[in-house]
């Protein structure tokens, strides 16, 4: 009687296990797909579902794999080293820490710590997503986030490369760099004579350590180490173009995207001299010295080992409490990326002209309304807590908001003629201008134009087609969570432009990832330069001639 009960029990319990879809087969399979080695050990990932529109994408993913050894203690301000060897496996299933930085909009959705010191100095790591299959040879796209250098990080929900990589077959890796002072910062008691530890480029090299990890190691993701496109925005897209002219990154990858990006650089002597600000700061702080001119004496007194000593005692606190942060956790006042010789062996855009630069095939443009992301914090007394909550309580189908909320009569006069002004700028700095210096040398360059603002009103005329709106329709992410700092542009209305705007975008992007060309079957043409491609909805957006 027993063994006719076990067995009917068994049987009954193999058939639930078949109605349910189950095979322990593949489940296992699947688990050793998610199982990879890396040059430092084994790391383990998840099964990660996004949804495009009303189609699901399926993908795995490993996330906050370390790409380096934690920047603390004696390696703070030190260029990145390779991370230790671990033993068994590694679970890389969330996100690691973000890098220190002054909570904003562009950090987090959390309105109570705005303005606020969030993040972690142990925070190089990077992330990837791959298509649920065994395909080999992947090309790779390796995003690097903005924030102006001083905010941001790699596990905003923005950035999720689900979707992208889902739907375009590819590998989309994101990164954390250090940023603000302990990304860039050039004091002269810092230096050992090693020509990275002394580029002041930290932030910089923490990219180059990042794509040297892809390269060793994304084979075993099955991505191809010959096929990466570094691709950046605002910040990020400054970074790529710091890529472009460094040549250590020679070799590293094989095609360029900067959105809304140009190439920047400081002198050196100018980082110097903030250093030495925060250092006589801290004297004058600490009550080493009653004053500035006592603090610099008293600091002259010292040699360069209590200076490095001094500066590597003092906690993120005090160091990020001399400089001054604005709107979105932003830090007006950190220099960055320097012309060290080095790292960066001279202004980005003189190495540009003169074809001294890593030649790839280059895709850049900006958005037509870029400064319409910060004119109205600085027209009205808003700030990124206020927006915040406006934010997170709105209806986008019913925003119940008025233009007379974000600035006053005189102000929305001038304000369109305000953005086309900065825009034009910004157009000529960063796209025209670096694409017509590298056209003297290399052909495969292509520029863009995005025009989408199809929010509802009056956001439609207050944020438009503002800087980094782009980015959703790059990465095909459009949240109306309570987390989504954009959440507000999304609405039933434009849901099938902005999903059809979007997959065209992310085949242009994959295209040019694959070949070095956004062109493909079914797409509208992209002219390469001196043409612009315009990315709408509307019918008339294609290549123009206007440059």
């Amino acid at each position: 009687m027993k063994r006719t009960l076990s067995g009917g029990l068994m049987t009954l319990g193999l058939l639930l296990v078949t109605l349910a879809g189950f095979s322990p087969a593949l489940h296992a399979e699947e688990s050793a797909a998610l199982l990879r080695q890396t040059v430092a050990g084994k790391v383990e990932g998840i099964e990660a579902e996004s949804a495009l529109g009303n189609e699901a994408v399926r993908t795995w993913a490993w996330l906050g794999i370390p790409y380096a050894q934690p920047p603390v203690g004696e390696l703070r301000w030190k260029a990145p080293k390779q991370p230790g060897a671990w033993e068994g496996v590694r679970e890389a299933k969330k996100f690691g820490p973000i890098c220190t930085q002054y909570s904003g909009l562009m950090a987090s959705m959390n309105c109570g710590e705005m303005g606020k010191l969030i993040g972690s100095e142990d925070c190089l790591s990077l992330n990837l997503w791959r298509p649920r299959t065994e395909q080999k040879g992947l090309p790779v796209f390796f995003w690097i986030h903005g924030g102006g250098n001083t905010v941001g990080q790699s596990s905003l929900s923005l950035y999720n490369g689900s979707n992208l990589a889902g739907a375009q077959n590819l590998i989309v890796v994101s990164v954390n760099y250090r940023l603000g002072p302990f990304g860039w910062f050039a004091h002269p008691a810092l230096r050992t004579g090693d020509d990275l530890d002394d580029s002041g480029n930290f932030g910089t090299l923490d990219l180059l350590a990042a794509l040297q990890w892809v390269h060793d190691n994304i084979a075993a993701f099955g991505g191809d180490p010959g096929n990466v496109t570094i691709a950046g925005e605002s910040a990020g897209g400054i970074n790529v173009y710091s890529m472009l002219v460094s040549p250590l990154a020679a070799g590293l990858f094989q095609r360029a995207i900067s959105e809304s990006g140009a190439p920047f650089s400081n002198e050196m002597k100018r980082g110097e001299a903030k250093a030495g600000s925060v250092l006589t700061q801290l004297v004058v702080k600490d009550k080493l010295a009653p004053n500035k001119q006592e603090a610099e004496k008293f600091i002259r007194s010292k040699d360069n080992k209590w200076i490095s000593d001094y500066l590597h005692q003092k906690s993120p606190q005090d160091i990020y409490g001399l400089y001054r942060h604005t709107a979105f956790g932003n830090i007006l006042d950190s220099s960055q990326i320097f012309a060290d010789g080095r790292v960066i062996p001279a202004k980005p855009s003189e190495l540009l002209a003169k074809g001294n630069y890593n030649r790839v095939p280059f895709l850049a443009g900006n958005n037509r309304e870029e400064a319409k992301l910060f004119l109205p914090m600085v027209l009205s007394d808003l700030d990124d807590a206020k927006l915040c909550g406006m934010i997170q309580e709105m209806d986008p189908e019913h925003p119940q908001v008025r233009i007379r909320d974000y600035m006053g009569p005189v102000d929305r006069i001038i304000y369109n003629p305000i953005t086309k002004i900065g825009t034009v700028g910004f157009r000529n700095l960063g796209v025209t201008g670096p694409a017509k210096k590298m056209s003297r040398h290399e052909s495969d360059i292509f520029l863009y134009q995005f025009d989408w603002d199809e929010e509802p009103k009056p956001l439609d005329f207050v944020i438009g087609a503002a800087h980094g709106l782009e980015l959703p329709f790059v990465f095909g992410n459009f949240l109306s969570d309570r987390d989504s700092a954009l959440r507000f542009a999304w609405t039933q209305a434009n849901q099938a432009g902005r999903i059809n705007l979007s997959k065209r975008m992310m085949s242009y992007w994959a295209n040019f990832a694959r070949g070095g060309n956004p062109n493909g079957d079914n797409l509208p043409e992209w002219k390469g330069w001196p043409q612009t491609m315009r990315l709408d909805t509307k019918e008339n957006a294609g290549s123009k001639s206007k440059k």
